[in-house]
């Protein structure tokens, strides 16, 4: 794995490298590109050793609950009630979990989901969430933008987009190295989630 990943970060060095630049700052940003994509790299191979292991772990545990998954959803956030709530063993997919969905005025709305991540599909998904976090990586255009980094105190998957006057936005984590939490909010941006963030209960979570 080390040596594809050397053997990968050469390659991008070299073929940057052969290209013919007319500016100075094109230069940068080309050096720039590989250093942070060998950085990434390098993030990527140090953890890649403890997710197989943990990944391993999760295969043999059996499913959570489901009124332990009901207990995580809270009965209200940001000042709204829950509206609906679901919970169960999807037999497609052999994966457990809960979705609530919270709704106020003028079309805001905010769901909570919760998979648990134990046997072999469930900690696929945790494992490529995993993968995905190790990268600190960012992307900014005029309306939108999605960051995977440290977020309220955790690595987290974060998207914001704004469109008109109205804003949406997604955060995802990982809870306790086995669920995956996704924060949903029409009308919200990834800053005023963070309290959603505090109000699931965890303590029922294993």
């Amino acid at each position: 794995m080390k040596k594809l990943l050397l053997l990968s970060c050469s390659l991008l060095f070299l073929a940057n490298c052969g290209k013919k630049e007319d500016k100075v700052e094109e230069d940068s940003t080309s050096i720039s590109d590989v250093f942070n994509g060998a950085k990434n790299l390098n993030n990527l191979s140090n953890s890649l050793e403890d997710i197989q292991k943990e990944t391993e772990e999760l295969k043999k545990l059996a499913p959570i609950s489901n009124d332990a998954l009901k207990a995580v959803m809270p009965e209200t956030v940001m000042g709204m009630k829950r509206t609906s709530i679901s919970v169960g063993d999807n037999s497609m997919i052999q994966m457990s979990s809960a979705e609530a969905e919270y709704t106020g005025e003028e079309n805001k709305k905010v769901k909570i989901t919760v998979m648990d991540g134990a046997g072999e599909t469930g900690s696929a998904m945790i494992s490529m969430m995993k993968m995905g976090l190790a990268t600190n990586s960012e992307k900014t255009t005029d309306t939108s933008f999605e960051k995977m980094g440290e977020f309220n105190g955790v690595k987290a998957s974060i998207k914001e987009r704004n469109k008109d006057t109205f804003v949406d936005s997604e955060i995802q984590y990982i809870l306790k190295s086995r669920f995956l939490v996704t924060i949903e909010g029409n009308g919200y941006t990834t800053d005023e989630l963070k309290v959603v963030m505090d109000t699931i209960n965890s303590s029922d979570l294993k």
